[in-house]
This record gives C-alpha cells, sequence and structure tokens, in this order.
C-alpha cells in the first residue's frame, strides 16, 4: 500500500510540472532537443504581453525573484492596511505569486539554453570573462564603498546576462577599473585587469558575431525578459503602495525599498552623528531614488 502511494504521489508531482510549469528542473536537457521549462500556455501568456516587455532586464534575476517573495509574505501580513490607504490592486497583490513561477520557469528555460550555441573556445572565453566581471565588482563595491557614483554604475551592471550583455559590461568595468586604479591598487585583480576586460569583450564579441545566428535561443531570452518585466511591474506597485503607506515607520518602509536602495539608505544612515527624530525617516534615505 505504501509503495502505491508513493507512485501516486509522485505521478501527481510529475503532472503538476508538466501543466504548470511550477517546478521547471534547472538542468539542462542533455539528450535530444533542447526543451523548454515553460508550458505552452506560460508561453502564450508572455507573448501576449506588448513587446515593450522585451527590453533588457536591469537587474540580476535571481535578486528580483528574492525581493518578490518577501513581498509576498508582506502582502499577507500587512495587505489588508495596503489596500485600505493606498491605489493598490488586490488583483496585481494577489498575482505576485504567478509572476513570480513564471519568471522562475523562463529563467530556467534561459539559463538551459544560453550556453548550448556556443563553441568550446568561446565557452571557454566567457568563463574567463564572467569570473573577472565577478572579481570587478567585489573589488569596486570593496575599495570604493561610499562613492556613489561608482555605486550607481556598478548597480547597472547585471551579473548573468547573454554574451552582447557581457561585452558592454566588461567595457563598463574596464573604464571604472581604470578611472579609479589607486584605489584598487590592492585588489585581487588581474595585472592590467581594464586592457583583459577589453580583450575578453572584444574576443567575445567577435565569436559571438561569427557564429550562426541562435533564434530559438534569443526567443526563449525574450520570454525571459518578458517574464522579468511583467514580474517588476507588480513589484514596483507594491512597493510604491508600501513606501506610501509606511513612510513614517522606518523599519516597515526598508520591506518595500529595492535591496540596492536598502543598502545605500543604511550607509547613509550609518554616517550620520545627529540622532534620528522620533517617527521621521532620514533625509537622505527618503529621497533615494527607486530605480530598481
Amino acid at each position: 500500500m505504501a509503495s502505491e502511494k508513493k507512485k501516486k504521489a509522485r505521478a501527481e508531482t510529475s503532472s503538476d510540472t508538466d501543466t504548470q510549469g511550477e517546478k521547471p528542473s534547472v538542468e539542462p536537457q542533455r539528450s535530444g532537443k533542447k526543451k523548454s521549462a515553460l508550458t505552452a500556455a506560460q508561453r502564450q501568456e508572455l507573448l501576449d504581453l506588448d513587446p515593450a516587455y522585451e527590453a533588457p532586464i536591469d537587474h540580476p534575476v535571481a535578486d528580483t525573484l528574492q525581493e518578490a517573495r518577501e513581498l509576498e509574505v508582506a502582502v499577507r501580513k500587512l495587505g489588508k492596511e495596503l489596500y485600505k490607504k493606498s491605489r493598490l490592486s488586490k488583483d496585481v497583490a494577489a498575482s505576485l505569486p504567478d509572476r513570480r513561477a513564471l519568471l522562475e520557469a523562463a529563467e530556467s528555460a534561459w539559463t538551459a539554453s544560453r550556453t548550448l550555441p556556443l563553441s568550446s573556445d568561446l565557452r571557454a572565453q566567457r568563463k574567463d570573462a564572467e569570473a573577472l566581471k565577478r572579481d570587478a565588482i567585489a573589488a569596486l563595491r570593496y575599495f570604493l564603498a561610499g562613492n556613489e557614483d561608482v555605486e550607481r554604475r556598478v548597480d547597472g551592471i547585471v551579473l548573468g546576462t547573454g554574451i552582447s550583455d557581457l561585452v558592454s559590461d566588461l567595457n563598463q568595468l574596464a573604464e571604472l577599473l581604470e578611472q579609479h586604479g589607486a584605489e584598487l591598487a590592492r585588489a585581487d585583480l588581474p595585472k592590467n585587469a581594464p586592457k583583459r576586460a577589453r580583450e575578453l569583450a572584444e574576443a567575445l564579441g567577435s565569436g559571438s558575431a561569427e557564429r550562426a545566428v541562435d533564434p530559438e535561443g534569443n526567443a526563449v531570452m525574450a520570454l525571459r525578459n518578458r517574464a522579468f518585466w511583467w514580474l517588476r511591474e507588480a513589484v514596483d506597485e507594491i512597493r510604491a503602495a508600501g513606501r506610501y503607506v509606511y513612510r513614517d515607520e522606518r523599519k516597515v518602509l526598508a520591506i518595500f525599498r529595492a535591496s540596492g536602495a536598502r543598502a545605500r539608505a543604511r550607509q547613509r544612515a550609518v554616517k550620520q552623528d545627529e540622532p534620528e527624530t522620533t517617527g521621521s525617516i532620514p533625509t537622505p534615505a527618503a529621497s533615494e531614488p527607486e530605480s530598481t
């Protein structure tokens, strides 16, 4: 009897995955034709969105998904007050879990397909480029902490995107590394890191242009972008409502800030020597633009 129950449970789980796309595999398909983690219904849902949703993403998908999960918890606890005191639609807030699941499935499909068309040489160069990119970002965040211009520019460099984005990011990082060479003297980076970043950008750009265009891969990335902005639309509406309703409650307000804004607000608050006024938000934190 127990064995029959286990078989039934496995069959139900498999059926749910196939029909709803809620539990996509994060592993690439190792044989046969590339298979999307998105169901036909999910693909159509994304294709029905305005083409403007295909714009390049501006924030790491993993961070956006985590922030959406946090907002789901916030809505469950604070939803009654948010609906009462803001313009937030219950339909938008209630759709957040489904939009997040859609992005998870679309990102899984993109992850599975993004490296398949690459030659072995291009994959090796990409691996080196992504390692340099991670190290450069870490060094800039650490050694230039407090430099608002650098922080904003680094925030605009998204981790884990396609080759064209990686090429652009490497060139931007090369410029930052050159501008702040003195501050980065002790950073754990390759010798002449700006030059190396540009060399990798050139190699990846040339290799990407020379290889055959991969229409299927481009389509999968476009769907991922659509899912990202569809989720972000709901996230931004909920954040805007929360920032208004809880504008005088600092601890609650923090829930409705983007991760980058939270970090900058904390840094600025630490630098303030004057005691905070009861029931108010420090002026720098309150005026922080919400771009993500």
